[in-house]
Formats: C-alpha cells, structure tokens, sequence
C-alpha cells in the first residue's frame, strides 16, 4: 500500500518534522540523503533528530551524504559533522572540477531528497530545503513524501517511482568523490580564503536582520560571523556575577554576536534566553548559555573562573573556535596574537569596536 505525506512549511508541517515521522517507523535500516549544500545549523538539527529518532539504532543505521562545492555554500564544519555521525559516509559531487574553478560548478547539483528503507517500507522525501536550519524547519518550503509497503500489495506506479529514484541517487553516488580528510582540507582552505571570507555566497541561513537599533550589526557582517570559524574580543572589566571577591564569568558581546555562535538575528526583547553553547576550554566541556541581556548586548556565560575556566577574564583577549554545531573551544591570547587576530580580521573586513572601546572580530 501506498502512503503520502506533505511539507508545508513554516506553518504547519515541516520537512525536519516530516523526517521524524518517517523515521518513528520500526526498523530503519538506511538513510540516504542528497542536498545541494549543507550548513553547520542544519546539518547539526538534522544530526540530533535522526539520534533522537532511531535511539539505540543511530550508532548502526547506514547513512549515506551526497552533496557538493558548489558556489561555496557548503560549510567545512557541516561536512566534518556528518563525517563524524556513527555509520555515516560523505561524497561530493564532481568535487574535483568545483575545487579547480573557485566553486563555480560545471553543471549544478541541486537536489533535496532523503531515502529511508525500513523494515517494511521504503521512503521518499523530496521537497525544496536543503539540509540548513532554514530548509529544515523556519523558511517556506513544500514537498512530497511517499512510501511504498513492500509486503503488501503494491501499486507498480509508486513502486516505480521508489526504484528510479533509488537508481538515481546510486548512480551519482557512484559517481561522486568519497570525502576524506585530505579533501575536505582542500576545500576548507577555499571555503576560508580572504576572497571567500571578505564576501561570503549567502545560504538560506543567511536572512536581512530584523534588528536596526543604533549599533546593529548589518546583514552583510552578519553573513561574515556565520561564515567564519573564528570570533575575538577583549574581555574588558568582566562584571563580579558571583560575588564582590571572585572574578566574574559573564562575557557581555556585541548585539547579535549571537550569529557566530548559531542563532538567529532576531530582535529579542531584553533577558530572553537565545540558547546553549557547548565551550570548552583545556580538557573540561560544558554547556553554557547565552543571553540577549538588559543591557542591549549578548550575554554568554563562560566556565566558571579556576572550576574548569582559567583564573580570571578580565582584561583577557578571547578566541572562540568553533568545532562543530553550537561546539566551540575557547583560548586566550596574549597581545601579539590578539595583534594577529586583527590582521587576520581586517583582511576580510571583519574587524569591529564596541562603543565602549573593545574590540572584537572574527575571521
């Protein structure tokens, strides 16, 4: 028997949710997926549904990405997260030609299908979303899903439908470059060159802030802090949230820093909680949370002072790398390399100040 479902997002039914549902299925044996490009936010949603989905079964089930270079939207981050998941493989498609010509392809993959065989059905996702936080569940976007019963009576119409497209994803999947390390090396040193990085391609996840109060950053900059690996700023006087004799641990950031760290640039009224960050710093991990705060700015709290954090912030000049999705391993930097973190970040136009004086970049 054959069974339909449909994406009608942001509204109602998304595809992110519309995945959920196919994989509460018993038995999932395999999940196939091509996208045309993968950003860190989406492909770190999409990673925590399937775990959440399959429970016990996600270290187990086949997973097979095939995506691309194409026009430098793909982020190295996204890739190295799906390379990591249990079970997974990754392919790119005519990486080879993408790489040689700065990203621009020789003819564009630009498919949004997800392939699911369970114990008793097989299924096809096919919509418009790409696997980032906008194509999965907040932009607007349609789609199809159908599934076939094996072991039932079938309808050879749908049955195929099910069997090209599997054909179809073989086909390319064959024919695609396996990633590995030295590969994504290579396309990560063009992902982060300064011409990339001055002028990033947008991506869905790139949107026009909401936010235009005085000091806003613009959209064009914010694209910059999605795209980068990198933020600095110095920690200036960190206020004692703790008590009047024990260093604090509330780093207060820019407005909309929050994009670097991966949120939206939403206005937010004052004291809303945007999210948890997982920070870690020498060999302690923890999740800590960030704030849009009373003052108008950014409010992350960072390990606890000489309990996991060094002895003390203040007056410190910080580097966040981000490792991942919301993953983020911070560092502090003496004055010579802070002075290089500047360079570095002027090079792509990515070097700001606060109205206090701080200064602050990414790169």
């Amino acid at each position: 028997m054959t069974q339909i479902d449909y994406i009608a997002q942001p509204a109602s039914r998304t595809t992110l949710g519309a995945i959920e549902r196919i994989l509460s299925d018993g038995g999932v044996a395999s999940v196939h997926v091509a996208a045309a490009y993968v950003t860190t936010s989406g492909a770190g949603d999409l990673l925590r549904a399937l775990s959440n989905s399959m429970g016990a079964r996600w270290n187990r089930v086949e997973k097979r990405w095939l995506t691309s270079f194409d026009y430098l939207r793909t982020e190295p981050l996204a890739l190295s997260a799906l390379m990591s998941a249990p079970a997974s493989s990754v392919r790119i498609h005519d990486a080879d030609f993408c790489l040689a010509h700065a990203g621009m392809p020789k003819i564009p993959f630009h498919p949004k299908c997800f392939l699911v065989r369970s114990a008793e059905r097989d299924y096809a996702l096919a919509g418009s979303g790409n696997i980032s936080r906008s194509g999965l569940s907040r932009g607007i976007e349609a789609g199809l899903v159908i599934s076939v019963n094996r072991n039932g009576a079938i309808e050879q119409t749908s049955l195929a439908a099910m069997q090209a497209l599997q054909t179809w994803f073989s086909t390319y999947w064959r024919g695609a470059a396996s990633l590995d390390d030295p590969l994504l090396t290579r396309y990560a040193d063009l992902f982060e060159s300064v011409n990339n990085l001055k002028k990033p391609v947008p991506t869905e996840d790139d949107v026009a802030t909401s936010d235009l109060g005085r000091g806003a950053i613009s959209s064009e900059d914010l694209q910059k802090l999605r795209a980068c690996r990198y933020y600095w700023i110095e920690a200036g006087n960190i206020t004692k949230n703790r008590s009047p004799n024990l260093p604090g641990n509330q780093l207060m950031m820019k407005r909309l820093s929050r994009v670097f760290f991966g949120f939206t640039p939403a206005a937010l009224p004052e004291n809303t909680p945007i999210g948890q960050v997982e920070i870690s710093f020498g060999n302690h991990s923890d999740q800590y949370s960030l704030t849009y705060s009373d003052n108008a700015m950014d409010k992350l709290v960072l390990p606890i002072p000489s309990g996991g954090g060094p002895a003390a912030y203040d007056n410190q000049n910080l580097l966040f790398e981000q490792t991942g999705p919301r993953s983020f391993r911070l560092s502090l930097g003496t004055g010579t390399e802070k002075a290089k973190w500047l360079r570095r970040s002027r090079l792509i136009s990515g070097a700001f100040r606060m109205s206090s004086g701080r200064q602050w970049g990414v790169f």
